[in-house]
């Protein structure tokens, strides 16, 4: 017999509490979050704040990758990525953005264990024009549980 399927806020978090760690979004929701940590919603000085000092690289982990508060900072070729992935069982997702280009992508999939950063990274790149391979730091392994 199959697994049964769950319904969001049903399946449990890496503590096993439902609803634990796990965020559903629109990519409404998403695409305004982006706005906002792009700097693109008028009259939100002081948001715009709190999310620029979160995604301030404060880890090296290479001279290509670094961590920050909420976001990974990924170069390559002349391209500066800020993005952040994630999933569930059930979804894998990507939001990025080129700070210097103002350019940003939101990436929803609805199955688990998808190449989510991947084809993100490869659309920001596409869009700067930026002929270098996207960076693979930081990226998700799909085929680890």
């Amino acid at each position: 017999m199959g697994k049964p399927i769950s319904r969001p806020g049903e399946e449990s978090g890496t503590f096993k509490w439902p609803g634990a760690g796990q965020i559903y979004s629109s990519s409404r929701d998403m695409a305004t979050f982006l706005a906002a940590n792009m700097g693109e919603l008028p009259d939100r000085r002081p948001m715009e704040s709190a999310m620029a000092l979160a995604q301030q690289p404060v880890f090296t982990v290479n001279p290509h990758f670094k961590q920050g508060l909420a976001w990974q900072d990924v170069s390559a070729g002349n391209l500066t990525i800020v993005d952040k992935n994630g999933g569930l069982p059930n979804t894998s997702t990507y939001i990025g953005f080129a700070p210097q280009q103002k350019l940003g992508v939101v990436i929803l999939v609805n199955r688990g264990k998808q190449r989510a950063t991947g084809i993100g990274r490869q659309i920001l790149h596409a869009l700067a024009q930026d002929q270098s391979k996207p960076s693979t730091e930081g990226e998700a392994d799909p085929d680890s549980d």
